[in-house]
């Protein structure tokens, strides 16, 4: 029998620092939540292998930094990420306008083109008490860029095995792992010809000190 070949996909989830982002991720893969956690610095990486649509999937999960002073590193690991969640919470309004003015319009500059989206309000826990960002408002905003909207507490897990899940299905529903392989044979070829370009260029570099 053959052994079927393991599809990994990345994913990445940005935000101000603070928002729950490794919570989120240590939930989902690890069922774990404390209450703090140390700041991330440049990004922090999980790994959960799933079964699903009869595939077996390694999802590559990229936690990064929200701190001003790391975000030119964080690009570094969102740029080729096809699933992207930006997270913001509830409790603090500056957070989501965040989202909006800077992690967004990062995402747009510096990220792989049309990403899977979803934007994803932390601590519904909490709702109840501090839901200070308006939920129609964060809705429509998701809308408008064409993503998956999400409540979701990394503390007791509400909705977070629900988003993975829509976010899978959205992966596979827009044939996402066909243009996966088309981008990384760009980037392949890409690479080729710029290790040919150098060949090239040293063997006239090589030239030029015979004849000198």
């Amino acid at each position: 029998m053959t052994e079927q070949k393991m599809q990994n996909i990345k994913i990445a989830l940005i935000g101000d620092c603070g928002v729950g982002k490794t919570s989120i991720s240590v939930r989902y893969t690890r069922n774990e939540f404390k209450n703090e956690y140390v700041s991330t610095s440049g990004a922090s990486y999980s790994i959960k292998k799933v079964e699903k649509f009869g595939e077996t999937l390694q999802l590559d999960i990229w936690d990064t930094a929200g701190q001003e002073r790391y975000r030119s590193l964080g690009r570094n690991f969102y740029k080729d990420a096809f699933i992207v969640i930006l997270v913001y919470d509830i409790t603090r309004q500056e957070t989501f306008e965040n989202l909006k003015s800077v992690w967004y319009k990062e995402l747009e500059e510096n990220g792989e083109e049309k990403p899977i989206l979803a934007i994803v309000g932390n601590k519904s826990d909490q709702y109840e008490l501090d839901n200070t960002v308006n939920e129609d408002e964060a809705r429509t905003y998701t809308d408008k860029i064409g993503g998956i909207f999400k409540l979701v507490s990394a503390k007791n897990g509400s909705g977070i095995d629900d988003l993975f899940n829509q976010l899978l299905e959205a992966y596979f529903e827009k044939n996402f792992p066909e243009k996966v392989i088309k981008n990384l044979q760009r980037r392949k070829s890409s690479k080729l010809k710029r290790n040919d370009d150098d060949s090239n260029y040293s063997g006239t570099e090589q030239q030029k000190k015979k004849c000198c």
